[in-house]
């Protein structure tokens, strides 16, 4: 009798050893392949946009990048208002970020207006929102993620840009 009292006191310890080995193998691999949190105001982005207004339209990309209080966001496009009429547009707006809840709200210190930048200011505000052509700032934004590789950013629940990671090329 002492023996079976015996073994079955040793199945036991053995089957607590073997469930909390089993419980810190699984935290383990929970916390090794779960991915880490990531602030969900920073992002790292590329835009490809078309915007048509009247029988203008501008065709360019915006490049966006925020993260730990500020901000950068570079514009390259062309506004075609007639086939004769073409201007490029090529700037660069360097922002502050200030976290209000789950809203950020950005607010645009500088903007640098490259040497190539043809298009008149009255054309380009059809375009562009104020963020982007003088110092002001916008609120209300909310930044959903798609996927690991896509975010939409969205104003007031309108879609405001949709922004998909990129990876630059190696150096050669």
């Amino acid at each position: 009798m002492k023996m079976l009292s015996a073994i079955a006191t040793i199945r036991k310890q053995t089957c607590v050893i073997f469930l909390v080995c089993l419980a810190i193998l699984s935290g383990l691999a929970f916390y090794l392949y779960m991915p880490s949190y990531e602030n969900p105001h920073s992002i790292v982005c590329r835009s490809t946009l078309q915007i048509v207004r009247d029988n203008a339209s501008f065709r360019g990309i915006i490049d966006f990048k925020s993260g730990d209080g500020k901000g950068i966001a570079h514009i390259n496009g062309i506004i075609n208002v007639t086939p004769q009429e073409e201007y490029t547009v090529q700037r660069t707006i360097l922002f502050t970020l200030a976290e209000y809840g789950l809203s950020p709200v950005w607010v645009s210190q500088q903007i640098i207006i490259s040497n190539r930048e043809t298009v008149p200011a009255a054309i380009l505000q059809q375009f562009l929102p104020d963020f982007y052509l003088k110092n002001s700032g916008v609120s209300d934004i909310d930044i959903f993620r798609l996927n690991k590789d896509a975010a939409l950013i969205t104003r007031e629940d309108i879609p405001y840009l949709y922004c998909q990671k990129y990876q630059l090329p190696d150096e050669e």
